[in-house]
């Protein structure tokens, strides 16, 4: 006769070893989901910089052009005010 050899806890192993496997696949699911929300809030972060930085230069540029405009405009405008004089001067007659 032979002798079975009967392994105790062995349906009690297997089920416990794929528990663990399932719990580590979803430690990992966890890690890889809290360390993307890390890089998403460090990119957020970029981003409100750089529209903060681009927010800057462009009240910056927009100075500058109301700056020009406005020389622009004292330009014209002087030159619209001595062509009047040069008008009223010559006695209002236009030849």
């Amino acid at each position: 006769m032979s002798e079975r050899k009967v392994v105790k806890g062995g349906f009690r192993a297997t089920l416990a070893l794929l528990i663990a496997i399932i719990a580590l696949i979803i430690a990992i699911m966890a890690l890889n989901r809290t360390s993307g929300e890390i890089d998403f809030n460090t990119q957020i972060k970029d981003l409100q910089t750089s529209v903060e930085k681009i927010k800057e230069e462009t009240t910056e540029k927009v100075d500058r052009v109301r700056e020009e405009m406005a020389e622009a405009l004292e330009g014209v405008s002087k030159a619209i005010k001595k062509e009047e004089s040069e008008t009223e001067g010559s006695g209002g007659q236009e030849e």
